[in-house]
């Protein structure tokens, strides 16, 4: 067991050994990548991330003050290669001047708790909720509430919600984060004091509404609004498949965000909260976008999301064949719809999207 009462980790082998095996394999890495780049038709690169705190040796701007901050991480923790704590570890030297707030569930294994508690990062364990949800949507909503409540309860003026599989390796990211909410008011002539701005993966350009749900930033009291709607009480229609793969495809886009997306349904429950209501159009959305969101590009925040891009091994979900239906609304067309250069109305064209399945083609109109 270690210090912090864990067990080590797989790879923890000699530092001699591990550093030879790790200088023959990128050296085997580089090569694969030059040659595909020699005979290939693309132009292909990596990039490298830490897995330990201690690896990382950039950090904040000491003369930039951060507001009164809370960055909320929730979820169970990722287990593999401590990477929940060691995200920990890096927030307590990149953000020492925020609150650090670990929302779990009370099920979760007292060891990791108490390395966690050793960084001096505040605990909220919740019970799971009886109804998980379609897509869990149950399960995010109770551990996100329970964070940010306790953020709000203990002074923080704004709230960064993110998750346990999740790491921003940026420096400064909060004073960015705070200016950019700060820089761009929010329009709509509603309650909210403050954009609320997409940092992680699923913000989609052609589906109503689908703002992410993964790390998301805001003024303390709208996200306190954002992240305590109503749970979720229906279950998946009769007619839907019974496993999450062929649901995303089978079932149309707009049924879809309709009927039980968690992104649609908090950033819809949050509008109809603020005072606007929506119609379910994309020309509506891009306006909701426009007036009450803000997106934030991945390299920004140098975003990495464990659980997905171990997998698919892409800095982003870019694609240069086609334009994909998930086509994900960065800070480029956002600005563009800030700026006004491209209005809500322009997406009429595109209304089509919302009976195709996703990973489909979008044509040029």
């Amino acid at each position: 067991m270690t210090e912090a009462g864990l067990k080590p980790p797989l790879g923890s082998e000699a530092p001699s050994k591990r550093s030879l095996r790790v200088r023959l394999l990128r050296r085997l890495l580089r090569w694969v990548v030059a040659q595909e780049n020699v005979h290939g038709d693309e132009y292909t690169t990596f990039n490298h991330r830490p897995k330990r705190a201690a690896q990382i040796g950039t950090w904040p701007v000491p003369s930039i003050a951060t507001p009164r901050t809370a960055v909320v991480m929730q979820g169970p923790p990722f287990m593999a290669d401590d990477f929940t704590l060691e995200t920990l570890r890096l927030y307590v030297r990149s953000m020492h001047d925020s609150q650090l707030i670990l929302s779990t569930w009370d099920d979760t294994d007292p060891a990791f708790l108490t390395a966690v508690r050793d960084l001096g990062v505040t605990l909220v364990l919740s019970r799971k909720p009886e109804f998980a949800g379609t897509f869990n949507i149950n399960m995010q909503l109770v551990s996100a509430a329970a964070g940010v409540e306790r953020a709000v309860q203990d002074g923080a003026e704004w709230v960064l919600k993110t998750r346990t599989d999740q790491r921003l390796h940026a420096p400064n990211v909060l004073p960015f984060l705070v200016a950019m909410a700060q820089g761009f008011p929010v329009g709509g002539n509603t309650a909210q004091h403050h954009r609320i701005v997409g940092v992680g993966h699923g913000s989609l350009k052609y589906a109503p509404y689908h703002v992410t749900d993964q790390s998301v930033f805001g003024h303390a009291e709208d996200m306190l609004a954002y992240w305590t709607p109503p749970l979720f009480t229906d279950h998946a229609p009769a007619h839907w498949p019974a496993d999450l793969l062929s649901i995303f495809a089978k079932t149309p886009i707009g049924e879809l965000c309709r009927t039980a997306s968690p992104e649609c349904y908090i950033a819809s429950q949050f509008l109809k909260r603020m005072g606007r209501e929506q119609d379910w159009t994309l020309a509506d959305s891009w306006a909701a976008f426009r007036d009450h969101f803000l997106f934030v590009d991945y390299a920004a925040t140098d975003f990495y999301w464990v659980k997905t891009q171990l997998g698919t091994q892409r800095e982003t979900t870019l694609s240069y064949d086609a334009v994909s239906n998930r086509h994900e609304m960065g800070f480029l067309d956002w600005m563009l719809l800030y700026s006004g250069q491209v209005q809500p109305k322009d997406a009429a064209p595109f209304e089509f999207v919302q009976q195709q399945v996703f990973n489909q083609t979008v044509e040029k109109p």
